[in-house]
């Protein structure tokens, strides 16, 4: 089990060469969760008119492993650290994917689903005090794409 200060996080922007079909996105979504799982590595992907916004946590390796596979990918570009280094607490307990504008199969249905069971959460902590500055891009990210509240 890893401590506290074992743990890291990424947050990224990036834009996508060209839309994505449903399926290329329920591929993008199993493939992630997978490898993800693999070097138990959580966190968030989010989808919006060709837009993608990723929070990532784990064991400092892990996050390192993965994101070298999103800056290898060829399905993106202009990618935008945002953060990067140590976090206390591990935020997301698994991989979720949130999507902006309606999903469009039922695997991200589903995915979505589990997106927005989380973001209680969020907004709980959010009213308990500040929020880490990841979870703020994240929420700030969510609000701005999807124009309520995050």
């Amino acid at each position: 089990m890893n401590t506290p200060t074992d743990l890291s996080a990424i947050a990224y922007l990036s834009s996508a060469v060209r839309p994505f079909s449903d399926d290329e996105l329920d591929a993008l979504l199993v493939d992630a969760r997978a490898f993800n799982n693999s070097v138990r590595v959580t966190g968030v992907l989010l989808h919006h008119d060709r837009s993608f916004f990723q929070y990532l946590e784990g064991p400092a390796d892990g996050v390192a492993q993965v994101y070298e596979r999103v800056k290898a990918s060829q399905r993106h570009r202009g990618l935008i650290q945002l953060l990067s280094g140590p976090v206390g607490q591990r935020h997301f307990t698994s991989w979720h994917m949130g999507f902006a504008d309606a999903p469009g199969s039922a695997l991200q249905s589903l995915a979505q689903a589990e997106w927005l069971d989380t973001r209680p959460a969020l907004e709980q902590r959010a009213s308990d005090g500040p929020l880490p500055p990841g979870l703020r891009l994240l929420t700030k990210f969510w609000q701005t794409w999807t124009k309520g509240p995050a």
